[in-house]
């Protein structure tokens, strides 16, 4: 019961104010912020094109969070700089049910499935308890990579594939040690003038909570964005 609420609270607070966007300043960069306002207080500059992933709203400035370097940090950046993933043209939800999704516009369509985790076929790497320390060990990574989508639990559930179309041309996106997808938090989305499609999920099991983007440009795979949702 507590897992369920904590996941609604999730998807509402996303429904709110969560949401992948795209750096787009005549400038061609924009500023990151240490506080909502201009003053000396830059402490990064991102390029046209980085995605960052907007928190929440402060009259005209956004709190985000963005990677550099594997590493993922916050700042305060101006609305006017960016252009929010879900302005662009959404691909409609085709059919949706426990197991998988699809999406369907034209040529392009979209399958993503989840299956079950199966503990035996992955490696489960433990953290180390330390003597005479009461706190219990947590997982710390799957087949030697960091986790997405638990706290220090087993997950339940894997991406079984992300599958993108574009006419005969199929695209299988990255997926590995992405878990506890929610399908029915998943959206398709076409920028034209780029020729690119976002594929964007926000995963959990009610803790661990991430969003991650996936990038198709010119029909290939370009990148792949995962932001810790705190």
């Amino acid at each position: 019961m507590k897992t369920s609420f904590v996941f609604l609270l999730f998807v509402y607070v996303y429904t709110c104010y969560g949401q992948f966007a795209i750096v787009t300043d005549k400038d061609g960069f924009a500023n990151v912020r240490s506080s909502a306002k201009i003053t000396n207080n830059i402490t990064d500059k991102l390029n046209n094109g980085e995605i960052v992933y907007c928190l929440e709203r402060n009259n005209d400035w956004l709190t985000i969070d963005y990677t550099t370097s594997n590493e993922q940090k916050s700042g305060y950046i101006h609305k006017s700089r960016v252009m929010f993933i879900h302005e662009y043209e959404k691909i409609p939800r085709h059919v949706l049910n426990f197991r998988s999704i699809t999406f369907r516009k034209d040529s392009i369509s979209c399958l993503i499935t989840k299956t079950r985790f199966i503990t035996y076929n992955n490696k489960l790497q433990y953290s180390k308890r330390i003597p005479d320390n009461n706190e219990y060990r947590y997982l710390e990574k799957i087949n030697g990579k960091e986790i997405w989508g638990t706290d220090g639990g087993i997950p339940k559930y894997q991406y079984g594939k992300v599958e993108l179309r574009f006419g005969e041309t199929t695209i299988q996106l990255p997926i590995a040690n992405l878990f506890e997808p929610n399908l029915d938090v998943t959206s398709i989305y076409i920028d034209k003038p780029n020729n690119s499609v976002y594929i964007t999920a926000e995963n959990s099991d009610g803790a661990g909570a991430y969003a991650v983007l996936w990038v198709v440009k010119d029909g290939i795979f370009e990148r792949k964005v995962q932001i810790r949702v705190c």
